[in-house]
């Protein structure tokens, strides 16, 4: 899984965003299998729309993101 959202202050709420963001997007994917339509993500800066088989697989780092992680 990539690294979710971080901050530096100890707000307890805050320290939950990454753990959240990670359930809506699983529930996302759930809800457009169940539905047969796809969500709109947005990649290195491209607007994608996900669909079937792509729904399914893990998400994977940008490039971006691994060399910031």
């Amino acid at each position: 899984m990539t690294p979710g959202f971080t901050t530096e202050r100890q707000d307890p709420d805050l320290s939950k965003v990454s753990a959240a963001l990670v359930r809506a997007g699983q529930r996302a994917r759930e809800i457009a299998r169940q539905s047969g339509t796809g969500i709109a993500v947005r990649i290195d800066g491209e607007l994608r729309i996900l669909r079937g088989e792509e729904l399914d697989r893990e998400p994977v780092p940008s490039q971006k993101q691994a060399d910031a992680g």
